[in-house]
């Protein structure tokens, strides 16, 4: 029980900074408008994504919206049978499963708000050499969730063919 307050406590922590951080950009920063630090290899900027992960599929919102709800309700299902029904009883699968929740409701939040795009804000690299495509908490969220699940998965595997 107490994966899942710290999977609840999580998942609700990162939502709201997320949440918070989306909001303050947007309200205080012009779409495109920048500040570079390290010589700019750290750069906050306001892009609206209107796209799916990297800016692919720009502009096509709605068909991200559907396919970001489908997914998190079949990893909704897929955890509740896990920790339910095959008692998987790792706080480490809870708490990446709550950092890829957290991201993805953060980003659908974005699309329902009607935004013009999921706000993207933090841009990273050497300019003119190359630049990672801009990105949010949610997306840091999903990234270290999916590492982490990958992580688990792998050992899990480990472990049972070692068994």
């Amino acid at each position: 029980m107490k994966k899942h307050i710290y999977a609840g406590a999580l998942f609700s922590l990162m939502f709201v900074l997320d949440f918070v951080t989306k909001y303050f950009i947007d309200l205080h920063f012009e779409e495109g408008e920048r500040i570079r630090y390290l010589g700019g290899f750290f750069q906050i900027i306001k892009i609206y994504n209107r796209g799916g992960v990297f800016g692919i599929g720009q502009g096509h919102q709605y068909v991200f919206l559907t396919l970001s709800v489908v997914v998190f309700i079949i990893l909704m299902g897929y955890y509740l049978y896990e920790t339910v029904y095959n008692r998987v009883s790792s706080t480490f699968f809870s708490i990446m499963m709550a950092l890829v929740f957290s991201g993805a409701i953060g980003n659908i939040t974005d699309r329902i708000l009607g935004k013009p795009g999921v706000v993207d804000f933090i841009y990273i690299g050497v300019e003119d050499v190359f630049m990672w495509p801009a990105f949010n908490i949610a997306d840091m969220c999903i990234v270290c969730g999916a590492i982490g699940l990958a992580t688990f998965f792998w050992m899990n595997e480990k472990k049972q063919k070692a068994n």
